[in-house]
């Protein structure tokens, strides 16, 4: 169990160190994402090859979050993250002079990587931020994952039309080195040594925390659909002969840039349920809008809605999870959510395909939007559930006195 933090400082010198840590590392993945793929077809690999160039990562990653989850609960974090991030720095090293078989092979491998440091670095937010700050701390950590993911591919596909996936293989081991160096800055609370009594084998039950299992649904429905952008919407910008769709991610960017700060203060006084619908409908607002889009115009106020809903959406969504699960599982509940992130790139990445392939990519889009109409059907019958509960409870008090 991690010891209590009594300090209520959110900006310590340890959280803004984590924050560039995250966000340097996150950048040096994500800049592999749309161009090891383009990469592979580039060196004459078949589309099958260059589906498993994401999809065997993608399932290793997850299985490996599974079971780093809870070991956090038990063990230090700082080992755990390190040799993450060597191996994802390692294994890109390594794409630089290897053919497409090995680098699919190497990718199972960079998967194990992504998974320790990814889920590390989430449990030690869940150490370091105070409770009463929770919202906005877990916001602010969100908000480095998403810069880095929106602007990532942006740079990637711009250095790779320029020179070649060498040098975006070059660089991605650069941010891994700056993200270590400022990881050296972070100091973790130590956890309290483990005894025979509460020392016990690993079981996968033991990897899933079930009070993070909603928030996580909802996170997996929510990253489809994040899916849909980041793998196809350069596709989508060649159907619509738009030249310059990556304005999309700078739209997207800007809007979470102004919106981030306030969501999660609102987080911390409101809780969630004034974030998570209003969001969701943002969002499937910016998707049916995305789906009509014939002009830079409407791509920008696609972006600006989706930005909107998902820079408030799922930074409170991973906020709710830690908040509702037990003090001492809360790396057990980031796994969980983070997994959930994980499988729905696996299933969204294969599902939207297939229903890109049998239309068009304008219609793929309004299919991933019916994924945030169930969101907020399950959401709400939660909500409903829990107000009942609440108001039984009160009734039987009433009646008691």
């Amino acid at each position: 169990m991690t010891n209590t933090i009594v300090t209520t400082k959110l900006w310590t010198r340890s959280y803004i160190f984590m924050l560039l840590t995250n966000l340097f590392i996150y950048l040096a993945f994500y800049m592999l994402t749309p161009t090891l793929p383009a990469y592979a077809k580039a060196t004459g690999g078949s589309n099958l090859e260059a589906s498993l160039v994401v999809s065997t990562f993608s399932i290793t990653s997850l299985l490996i979050r599974l079971f780093t989850g809870s070991i956090m609960d038990k063990i230090e974090i700082r080992p755990l993250l390190l040799v993450g991030a060597v191996i994802l720095g390692a294994s890109t090293l390594s794409y630089i002079w290897l053919p497409l078989d090995a680098i699919i092979v190497v990718r199972v491998v960079q998967g194990i990587g992504w998974g320790l440091a990814s889920t590390g670095a989430a449990a030690i937010f869940s150490d370091i931020v105070p409770e009463n700050k929770r919202g906005e701390g877990m916001g602010y950590y969100s908000l480095s994952m998403i810069i880095s993911m929106a602007l990532s591919p942006v740079v990637a596909i711009i250095i790779m039309n320029l020179y070649s996936f060498k040098y975006i293989a070059l660089m991605s081991i650069v941010f891994v080195v700056i993200g270590c160096l400022c990881f050296t800055g972070v100091k973790i609370p130590k956890k309290n040594p483990i005894t025979n009594k509460d020392a016990k084998k690993f079981s996968l039950k033991d990897s899933f925390e079930e009070k993070a299992a909603l928030p996580s649904l909802l996170c997996f429905m929510l990253t489809v659909t994040l899916c849909g952008i980041m793998s196809y919407i350069m596709l989508y910008g060649k159907e619509l002969k738009i030249t310059n769709i990556w304005v999309y991610f700078v739209g997207y960017v800007a809007m979470i840039l102004v919106t981030r700060p306030v969501i999660g203060k609102i987080f911390d006084k409101r809780g969630h349920s004034v974030i998570i619908i209003p969001g969701s409908i943002s969002m499937i607002i910016g998707l049916i809008i995305l789906s009509y889009v014939h002009s830079v115009p409407t791509l920008i106020l696609s972006s600006l809605f989706y930005g909107l809903g998902y820079g408030a959406v799922q930074p409170s969504l991973q906020a709710w999870a830690v908040d509702r699960s037990p003090h001492n599982r809360k790396g057990a509940a980031n796994g969980t959510f983070l997994s959930s992130m994980d499988l729905a790139y696996t299933v969204g990445s294969v599902l939207l395909s297939f229903v890109a392939q049998r239309s068009n990519y304008a219609f793929m889009y309004k299919f991933s939007a019916s994924f945030l109409v169930l969101l907020l059907i399950v959401y709400s019958w939660n909500l409903i559930k829990s107000n009942s509960s609440v108001e039984t409870i009160l009734d039987q008090d009433e009646e008691v006195s």
